[in-house]
């Protein structure tokens, strides 16, 4: 099993996740709350983030029913403006109102616990090919983080922005003592 092969640092951060999800009051976990309890790891202390300017831009993300940045962009190209549509929709339904879906049942499983989008579950198993490639024995945060940044999409690009890419990190990882 999976979770058998998780240091006690990388089960904290699934935990951490569940907990930031539950904090922002999302229905399912997903990459952006990995990501968020992934923010204080060691592999990342050498980019020095802006730990509130990450919060910050999945918040902006969030608002905007989750686009990102690039999602943003190529709607603007075909003519659709995302923010407009965003203020339209705010005015009308209040404040943060794409930011999630209040009111709407969530759907919880196995002891009133949240469930894991497709896309954090895709992360968790990727996570395990990134250690094994790597000729690890056990799943740290860093292959979670590997996981999350070899996906496109709203991760990567926040984490991009800020200069914390795949090939760098994998880089760092691979060159660090087990």
């Amino acid at each position: 099993m999976i979770g058998e092969r998780f240091t006690r640092a990388a089960r904290e951060a699934v935990h951490q996740a569940v907990v930031q999800a539950e904090r922002l009051d999302a229905p399912e976990i997903g990459p952006e709350h990995l990501a968020l309890a992934l923010l204080d790891a060691p592999v990342l202390a050498e980019f020095s983030l802006e730990h509130d300017e990450v919060v910050d831009a999945f918040a902006a993300a969030r608002r905007k029913g989750g686009l990102s940045d690039a999602d943003t962009e190529a709607l603007r190209r075909l003519g659709i403006d995302v923010d407009q549509i965003v203020a339209s929709v705010e005015r009308t339904h209040g404040e943060g109102a794409l930011a999630g879906v209040p009111g709407r049942r969530r759907r919880r499983f196995f002891g009133n616990h949240l469930p894991f989008t497709a896309a954090a579950k895709k992360t968790l198993e990727r996570s395990l090919v990134e250690a094994r490639d790597l000729g690890h024995s056990t799943l740290g945060q860093e292959h979670l983080l590997l996981a999350l940044l070899a996906e496109r999409g709203l991760v990567a690009e926040v984490l991009g922005a800020r200069g914390v890419s795949y090939v760098e990190v994998r880089k760092r990882v691979a060159r660090s003592p087990r």
